[in-house]
């Protein structure tokens, strides 16, 4: 615990560098595919979808 106060100092707060959101978005892209072979299609199917869902959920 005591490097944290010089990565604080060095970096400033945690929420600025903090990674776990985009590391949560890459795993959920990497359970999304289906196909060793064709790997976009599934990748753009996900996106797809997680695009659709945001418009759904500002609408309503």
């Amino acid at each position: 615990l005591l490097h944290l106060a010089d990565s604080i100092e060095a970096c400033g707060p945690a929420w600025a560098y903090w990674t776990y959101a985009m590391e949560r978005y890459c795993g959920g892209l990497q359970r999304a595919i289906r196909n060793r072979r064709f790997p976009f299609a599934s990748l753009d199917k996900r996106v797809r979808d997680l695009a659709q869902l945001d418009q759904i959920k500002t609408r309503y």
